[in-house]
């Protein structure tokens, strides 16, 4: 194998270091005014009524009230997903779902600001009417890399990755409607309008039937921000309840505002349907817009915990933040510094074009920087502990992970007679890598391959770094035949890959070992055994 290293052209390189110049220079001025701190709020999805409350507090004035300057960002581009954007600094709050659980018991340090949907819009969207779930035995369902929620109610069904094809999620419903997939993962708040305005016979299917009764779309930033300055974090979550609160109240306004600012990609009769439907998974009349129940997110971490995803002793301590009461943004100083030091090193590390989407790099992985404002002590926040569940360079699973979660999986795989593919990856003169360019450049594509993992996977794999050049990728119910061609899809795409560190590119090949369960061994020490 080459690998191939490409210097950083000068001319690009001076525009860089004049864009950071020009930077600085335009801060600092501002900083020094007491100017409104400017802060971006990653979505999970595309501009629609799902994010009402965040366009409500922006244009109404709640976030310019609270001091801030806020940019709302829509999914798609190379911020990858909101969990990524924030703890990699591109952006200072997101909005997710449950998985915000799963990343905190791993070490990931996700805070919840608060909880908008007591109820998770995601369903299985199955071809009929009067459908039950065990009618989906020996069919294709489509999901996507976070609905894990779903798979488990499955799995809970008796539904194994044996019993039913899943298939990578389109987005696009005429898989469904044409005959393509028999189920289809949906947002209850969205795609089922097209489907009812379509005619379509279909039957909707919650995992709330297997008393899977996760939390949806949820605020949060990183403890780092936190930790930077607890009051100024109270107050962006506290302009955003307001603006929850207004935007549920005056639901024709606000569709009206979004058509209006924030695109006509959907109608207006499918954003007021989208606010009722929103309007049931709030609850609003009953519970208070952003309650957290840190019990209710310890019970949706077990289940995690209960499909191997969490080790029995994971920790969420400081994981939900405790603000008091929220929608009353009074009584805290607004005077602030700016975010010149996030914005210079967002310039500096913006070359490091890495193909991650789910799980960010290790350099970026950590509290982000926050934003301490003038003359006033950082907050005290439980630390989560230092975990040797997550690799430090890639965030990928540890060896010692894998080896217990593997154990369970064998377990279930002999219960349930079905098969377990292994696929032990390794890339490449890697040391020739870290001799020529350094460590960085080596960490580069160590993240850049941890990346490509994890776009490969399906949403109930597991995927690890063991040491060194060596990752494994645990496939549940994939039988050797289905493994190897993942591998060979997976080689084709590493070769095509490229990493930046610094202001150098980098690349380079990978060589796969597929073994399987039961044919090749029976243990996991023999299964995970280096190549």
């Amino acid at each position: 194998m080459s690998l191939r290293i490409l210097h950083f052209p000068g001319a690009a390189l001076r525009a860089l270091l004049a864009g950071m110049a020009l930077c600085a220079a335009a801060a600092g001025p501002a900083a020094a005014q007491g100017a409104l701190e400017k802060v971006t709020l990653q979505l999970k999805w595309k501009h629609q009524f799902q994010f009402a409350g965040y366009y409500t507090a922006l244009e109404k004035g709640y976030y310019r009230n609270a001091g801030f300057d806020v940019a709302i960002q829509e999914a798609g581009g190379s911020a990858g997903d909101s969990i990524s954007a924030v703890l990699s600094g591109k952006a200072d709050f997101g909005v997710a779902s449950s998985e915000l659980a799963l990343r905190r018991g791993l070490g990931d340090p996700v805070v919840v600001l608060a909880t908008i949907m007591q109820h998770s819009a995601l369903a299985l969207a199955v071809r009929g009417a009067q459908r039950k779930v065990q009618d989906l035995d020996g069919k294709t369902i489509m999901v996507g890399a976070h609905d894990q929620e779903l798979l488990y109610y499955l799995e809970r069904e008796g539904l194994s990755r044996s019993r039913v094809k899943r298939v990578p999620q389109s987005y696009d419903l005429k898989d469904l409607t044409e005959g393509r997939v028999d189920g289809f993962s949906v947002y209850t708040t969205d795609q089922v309008w097209f489907l009812r305005q379509a005619g379509f016979a279909h039957t909707v299917i919650s995992p709330r039937a297997g008393s899977i009764d996760f939390y949806g779309d949820t605020l949060f930033t990183s403890e780092g921000r936190v930790r930077a300055n607890r009051e100024r974090v109270e107050a962006f979550r506290d302009a955003s309840v307001r603006g929850w609160q207004y935007a549920m109240a005056h639901p024709e306004e606000i569709a009206d505002l979004i058509l209006t600012k924030y695109g006509q990609r959907l109608t207006r009769e499918h954003l007021l349907f989208e606010a009722g439907e929103m309007r049931n998974l709030m609850q609003p009349e009953l519970i208070e817009i952003g309650h957290s129940n840190p019990g209710r997110w310890r019970h949706i971490a077990g289940v995690y915990a209960e499909f191997g995803m969490l080790p029995p002793d994971y920790s969420l301590e400081g994981f939900v933040l405790d603000t008091g009461n929220p929608g009353q943004p009074e009584g805290a100083p607004w005077w602030l510094s700016g975010a010149i030091v996030l914005a210079l090193l967002a310039a500096m590390y913006g070359t490091r074009r890495l193909w991650l989407r789910h799980v960010p790099a290790g350099a970026a992985r950590g509290p982000a920087p926050g934003n301490a404002v003038q003359g006033t002590a950082p907050q005290a926040l439980p630390v989560a502990a230092p975990s040797s569940l997550r690799d430090a360079v890639t965030g990928l699973h540890t060896s010692a992970f894998l080896h217990e979660a593997l154990a369970h999986e064998l377990l279930r795989a002999r219960r349930d007679g079905t098969p377990l593919g292994v696929v032990l990856v390794e890339l490449e003169q890697l040391d020739q890598l870290q001799e020529a360019e350094g460590q960085g450049a080596a960490n580069a594509l160590l993240a850049s391959l941890a990346g490509l993992l994890q776009e490969s996977a399906d949403g109930i794999d597991l995927i690890a770094r063991l040491g060194g050049p060596l990752f494994a990728w645990v496939q549940p119910g994939v039988d050797a035949q289905e493994a190897g061609r993942r591998a060979a899809a997976l080689r084709a795409a590493f070769a095509q890959a490229r990493a930046w560190s610094g202001l150098i590119e980098v690349s380079g090949t990978i060589r796969c070992t597929v073994r399987n369960y039961p044919a090749d061994a029976g243990d996991a020490a023999t299964l995970l055994a280096p190549p």
